[in-house]
Formats: structure tokens, sequence, C-alpha cells
């Protein structure tokens, strides 16, 4: 045998080791995982996603002006009733917010606002609530981005948001 045949061989056995430590490694991962008990399913989390409405794409250009003086970044896609929706959600929570803690302090937090906005679009009895509000708001004469400071009714939505609220925009007793 000459030294090249040697070399061959010697490679490929030495292959041969390495894909058989390998396999041996997969197979007793594998046995081990088996062995372990699964992982327990995860929780089913409530969707936290507002329903689509409306045609896709037809938010106005004063909408997406309105959104971005509100700190959000709307997407083309959104429909003008969507577009309305926030507008309005975003009134209301200000209003409940300014409400509770007066308005020497101004708007809450946008991380405040955050909460309590995704409280109001997942919610299907508070985001009907709203879009109605707001609906109704434009058709007794009020602009579409006023910066008043509407008086709302004192139903089970205004209940809830507010204690979410309060619980942001009052003090806690600590003892």
């Amino acid at each position: 045998m000459d030294a090249t045949t040697l070399v061959i061989v010697f490679a490929f056995a030495w292959g041969i080791l390495v894909l058989f430590r390998i396999h041996r490694r997969r197979t007793a991962a594998a046995t081990h995982k088996q062995a372990s008990d699964p992982p327990p399913a995860p929780a089913r989390v409530k969707d936290k996603s507002m329903p689509r409405a409306g045609e896709s794409g037809s938010i106005t250009y004063n909408q997406t002006r309105a959104l971005q003086r509100n700190n959000f970044a709307p997407d083309r896609n959104w429909s003008r009733e969507e577009a309305a929706l926030i507008l309005d959600a975003l009134k209301y929570l200000q209003t409940v917010c300014r409400d509770i803690a007066g308005d020497e302090d101004g708007p809450p937090p946008l991380e405040i606002q955050n909460a309590l906005l995704r409280l109001i679009l997942t919610g299907q009895d508070t985001r009907d609530y709203v879009r109605k509000w707001g609906e109704d708001r434009r058709a007794a004469g009020g602009g579409d981005f006023d910066d008043d400071d509407p008086e709302l009714a004192r139903n089970d939505q205004y209940a809830r948001i507010a204690a979410e609220a309060a619980k942001f925009l009052t003090p806690q007793n600590k003892a």
C-alpha cells in the first residue's frame, strides 16, 4: 500500500467515526427529549386586536394628519371608519382622563393612552359604544377633529374605562 492509499483510508475511517458520533448524540438527545414531559400547552391569549372595518385604503388625508398629531403612524391600508374609531376613542379616553385627573396636567402620557385605547378597541361593547358616540357627535355638528371637551354620559362603558384610568392616574395609598 502506498502513502496516498493510506491517507484516503484513514480519512474515510475518520469520517465514518465522526458521522457515528454525530448520530449517537442526535439519538441520545431525541431519546432524552421524548422521555421528558411534554411542555405545557400555551394558554390561550385573548385576541388583542381590533377587527377590521370599512373599505381598506379609504383613510382620508385629514384623518392621517390628525392621527399623526396624536403620535400615530397611520397605515395607508386603514379604512376611513377605522381611523375615525381610533380618533373617537382617543378623544373619549382623553376626556375620561380629564374628568379623573383634572385639566392641570394636560393629556395623559402615551403609555396610559395606549393601555386605555387597547381597552376600548379590543372590547366589543366599548368599541361599538365609542364608534356610535363619535358618529352621533359628528352628526350633531361637531367637526371630525374638534379640540372641544365633550361631556360624557356616565354609563357602564364610562365606568369601566374610568376605573382603568384611575389605576394609572390616581396616587396609590402605600402603607
